[in-house]
């Protein structure tokens, strides 16, 4: 009996507990939308975000990218301001310019800030009152785009051509100071394993440190690339000497040289000896030497590479 007491006195305790405890929840949630639903004045940092900006000019990064703008209004509509980084509109179009600063000043352009704000938030004040934009005249210049690569092909397989790079310049727009150090612009490196298809891959810019001064027409680049199974062959190609002279006479052995070379399956039969030329040049000889040294001074396109097995040209002067 006295234990079945003691539990109905513990429940009633602990009912007592939670409703106390409900209650203060209640008060806090009470004292909180008191608060959201009166207006005070607070303070924010605002990014500026610079808009209307002319085609030709530039606002440069080391210029002030902010204001403080104190607001009043019901505690509810602060709360977004809490939550994220504000940004505010500053717009360029009609600000007072000299030949090297845009001048934003507050008295001017008061009208447009509170535009961005409902209308039942008072903007009090903005700190500074004045800013300075620095800027410079823009440079438009083409520069051509690298491809950056490490592609690796199935056995037998490789590209035919040089990859194509669509567009292959691209347009920059900024600061003179930045467009003259910028002779390229190269991609993302495009790393791939495995290939015997056509390559059709879209590939990123990668811009330079300094790209947020400058304005691209592209931030992308498509890389195509036609690739087909490969072999290698050899052929026998005559070798010709040049500038022997006019009075002395030589023979030469081998008159060919076997030259093998890399292609395609689809090329492969149309390659033959006369669309190589190899060379070995008299005026190269050093005193004393007997022999000429080859090299390929001509190939068609259609090869991947080319190269000789024979290193030395034998040569006996005859007169």
């Amino acid at each position: 009996m006295r234990l079945f007491k003691q539990n109905i006195l513990s429940y009633f305790k602990s009912k007592r507990l939670n409703v106390f405890l409900l209650f203060i929840v209640l008060a806090f949630l009470f004292s909180v939308l008191s608060k959201l639903s009166q207006r005070y004045t607070h303070s924010f940092v605002f990014k500026i975000n610079a808009i209307n900006v002319p085609e030709d000019h530039v606002v440069l990064s080391d210029s002030t990218n902010v204001m403080t703008i104190a607001l009043t209004t019901y505690g509810f509509r602060h709360i977004k301001y809490y939550l994220r980084n504000p940004e505010i509109d500053v717009d360029f179009s009609n600000l007072d310019k000299t030949k090297t600063h845009y001048k934003w000043i507050e008295s001017n352009e008061i009208s447009k800030i509170i535009n961005q704000f409902a209308t039942n938030i008072t903007v009090e004040n903005i700190t500074p009152d004045t800013i300075a934009f620095r800027y410079d005249v823009n440079s438009v210049k083409m520069v051509p785009v690298k491809l950056v690569s490490n592609i690796k092909f199935s056995a037998g397989y490789d590209v035919i051509n040089a990859y194509q790079l669509e567009p292959d310049s691209i347009k920059i727009i900024g600061p003179k100071l930045i467009t003259d150090s910028i002779s390229e612009i190269k991609t993302k490196s495009l790393n791939l394993e495995n290939i015997n298809a056509d390559i059709n891959h879209i590939i990123e810019l990668n811009l330079p440190k300094n790209s947020k001064e400058i304005k691209v027409s592209k931030s992308t680049v498509e890389v195509k690339g036609k690739v087909e199974k490969f072999t290698e062959g050899t052929i026998e190609v005559p070798v010709n000497v040049i500038n022997v002279p006019e009075n002395i006479k030589i023979n030469f052995y081998p008159k060919t040289v076997p030259v093998i070379f890399y292609t395609s399956l689809s090329n492969f039969k149309s390659i033959s000896s006369s669309s190589f030329l190899v060379q070995c040049d008299f005026n190269t000889i050093k005193e004393n030497n007997t022999h000429l040294v080859p090299s390929i001074v001509n190939q068609p396109n259609k090869i991947k590479s080319a190269k000789l097995n024979v290193k030395q040209i034998e040569f006996i002067i005859v007169n």
